[in-house]
């Protein structure tokens, strides 16, 4: 028999997924398979009230009696319900942004993994698509009337091109093998109704929705605090947040300019940055350099003992996906809940043939071997998927479910700095990739912040990325279009820098105890909580101090 606050999980989770079925699809919970969401006013106000009354629940619930995972399954509860709150009420980007809607129209899921007979999945790969022209009229309905800013009108339209793409020509290439032919045609018809409302909706993004366009992004400093503190449960001023981030900042700059001496005291950063990005693998090899990088860093992980990899599957080196090539390189790793498909994807993106060669060119300068050694880190070993290895092996559903922007992106960018500390390449060049790499962190970190309260425009912002972290001006004003429709990607250094405090305070804690792997491997099994929440979890003294 279920306890009071089992109950009271369990029911929230059930709510949670019923209202985003593409995310308990994807996490491996395949009985959301070809569910695809409401969208409609009345389910939003519908959800809006539901999350009052699970508030107003969870606050009634005594905490004294529960287990120590059972109190932090609730603060992960009622994390995920505030911030779900200020999404739909406060931030309102369903309003606002035509890339809201565009996760749900990704059903890659349904044949990447071989986790059910093809027949099965292609049924409910049909019913997710059945339901795209339905969720594409109801953003037209919420975004229709009012001015959309630009740059999200510019992402979206690369967006839904790219899922169009992949509707029309990768999407039923991939199910040729399928014998059942009345199967392959009802999802033929449905893949051709999903087309041809991404049309319609490309369409109507470049005939209604730009000429209207706002240069007006920001959503201010009340809502980016609000962001941060139902998000990641961090309350601090922004000035003050700033102020961090200026230091960090200056303290990269300052060890970039160093390690830039050991290679060349006699030429600027900038010259030398420039010349390591024309050390890069062609479009051709990129694939391959990678799948051999990833095989030497899980090698160096094992023989340092540095943490806990919990699988012996491998993820697989492929191109990106054409809806996601906005991304350099991104990891795809099976739902927690995945029991029979385990494969995942590491996804990196080679310049588009039908570019200029010059642009080709300037876009593999953020491919050089070194740099593209500190991504595969970060995205791989031991970052993300490492990471989701262990989340995978956390002790609740709401710990595998809910997650934290800054714990999943802080602890890849904290192994960045790992991994070079423990020695995995000792060339100044490497250094040099990862001090650059820090610095877009310091720089989206700042960015962030000064964009939505109104400080810094967004060509500002391209100026900051090309001046502080040495890009080239392509990468440079996709770097600042991203910070315009996700204010959140302050959270790679926010994150880094409190999984490097909480270290350095276990550390303290723990004295002659503590060895790294124990410490990771405490983390990790956590899944993937706020920060502060960790911090209650593995310290006897957590403190106010988060950074």
């Amino acid at each position: 028999m279920p306890t009071d606050i089992q109950r009271f999980l369990q029911e929230y989770i059930d709510a949670f997924l019923s209202t985003y079925p593409s995310y308990g699809a994807a996490s491996g919970l395949h009985q959301y398979d070809g569910q695809i969401g409401d969208y409609s006013r009345e389910a939003i106000d519908a959800r809006v009230r539901a999350l009052a009354e699970f508030e107003r629940r969870a606050q009634a619930i005594d905490s004294a009696p529960l287990s120590a995972q059972e109190r932090l399954d609730l603060a992960l509860i009622e994390r995920s319900l505030r911030h779900e709150q200020f999404e739909w009420t406060g931030l309102r980007d369903y309003q606002r942004n035509p890339l809201a809607y565009s996760p749900v129209l990704d059903v890659t899921q349904y044949i990447k993994r071989n986790y059910a007979p093809l027949s099965e999945r292609v049924r409910a790969l049909t019913e997710h698509l059945d339901g795209v022209p339905g969720v594409l009229a109801q953003a037209r309905e919420h975004l229709g009337g009012r001015p959309i800013p630009r740059p999200f009108i510019e992402t979206a339209l690369d967006v839904y091109r790219g899922y169009l793409t992949f509707y029309e020509g990768s999407l039923p290439a991939a199910l040729n093998g399928l014998q059942d032919r009345p199967l392959f045609d009802a999802f033929l018809r449905a893949n051709g109704r999903a087309g041809d409302a991404v049309r319609d909706f490309v369409g109507w993004l470049t005939d209604d929705v730009t000429p209207r366009a706002t240069d007006d992004f920001a959503i201010g400093e009340r809502l980016f605090s609000q962001m941060l503190a139902t998000g990641e449960l961090v309350d601090l001023p922004l000035d003050r947040l700033v102020k961090i981030g200026e230091e960090e900042l200056r303290h990269n700059r300052e060890a970039l300019a160093a390690t830039v001496a050991q290679i060349d005291r006699h030429r600027a950063p900038a010259e030398i940055m420039r010349e390591m990005g024309m050390e890069h693998p062609s479009a051709a090899t990129l694939l391959e350099e990678t799948r051999r990088l990833l095989d030497g860093l899980r090698d160096f992980l094992v023989e340092r003992d540095l943490v806990t990899i919990p699988s012996e599957v491998r993820p697989i080196v492929e191109e990106t996906p054409p809806f996601s090539r906005w991304a350099f390189a991104m990891m795809d790793t099976a739902g927690p809940f995945e029991e029979v498909a385990t494969e995942s994807f590491y996804y990196v993106t080679p310049p588009d043939p039908g570019w200029p060669p010059q642009q080709q060119e300037e876009w593999l300068t953020k491919f050089d071997h070194y740099t593209l050694k500190d991504v595969s880190i970060h995205e791989a070993y031991p970052g993300h998927y490492v990471h989701f290895l262990h989340v995978k092996r956390a002790p609740s559903q709401a710990a595998r479910i809910f997650t934290s922007y800054s714990f999943v992106e802080g602890w890849a960018h904290y192994t960045e700095e790992l991994m070079l500390e423990q020695g995995v390449d000792p060339a100044p060049k490497f250094r040099l990739a990862q001090l650059a790499e820090a610095l877009v962190r310091n720089v989206r970190y700042l960015v962030a912040i000064e964009m939505h309260r109104g400080a810094m425009t967004l060509e500002e912002a391209t100026r900051m990325f090309m001046e502080h972290a040495f890009m080239e001006e392509l990468p440079a004003r996709k770097e600042a279009v991203r910070g315009t429709f996700d204010p959140g990607y302050l959270n790679y250094m926010l994150g880094k820098l409190m999984v490097r405090k909480l270290r350095a305070d276990v550390q303290a804690e723990q004295r002659e105890r503590f060895t790294l792997r124990g410490f990771h491997d405490a983390l990790l099994a956590l899944g993937a909580p706020p920060l502060p929440l960790a911090r209650q979890a593995l310290l006897k003294k957590p403190g106010r101090d988060l950074l």
